[in-house]
């Protein structure tokens, strides 16, 4: 039985919750730098979990590759977390790799002018 079906059984109204939730999973590569895999939306609400992550990537060496097959939204706070990465790991003269976004994702960061900066790649 799960919580929901206890608070109903209980009489209470139970409203269901959107999945806002986002994961953030980092590994060092064996060449060198970070892959990092995002499980959620990556939205206002979330963006700071994802800015620690990306802040401590800055004190390492090597790209940074972040998978987004897992992430299926991405708001303005999100985008900016991304370019506020890739401007300083830039700075670094090292790479951001976006890898596996989906088409509605890549979409959105095209249009924020994220697919245009020299040292952030998106990749399918």
């Amino acid at each position: 039985m799960t919580r929901m079906d206890d608070e109903e059984s209980a009489g209470m109204r139970v409203e269901p919750r959107a999945f806002t939730d986002l994961s953030v999973h980092v590994a060092p590569r064996a060449e060198g730098g970070l892959d990092m895999a995002l499980f959620g939306e990556l939205d206002a609400a979330t963006a700071g979990k994802l800015d620690d992550a990306l802040r401590e990537a800055m004190t390492s060496e090597g790209p940074v590759v972040i998978d987004m097959r897992a992430c299926g939204f991405v708001d303005s706070k999100g985008i900016a977390v991304l370019i506020k990465a890739a401007v300083h790991i830039g700075d670094q003269n090292r790479e951001v790799i976006i890898r596996g976004a989906k088409d509605r994702v890549v979409r959105v960061l095209e249009v924020a002018g994220i697919t245009s900066m020299g040292n952030l790649k998106v990749e399918p």
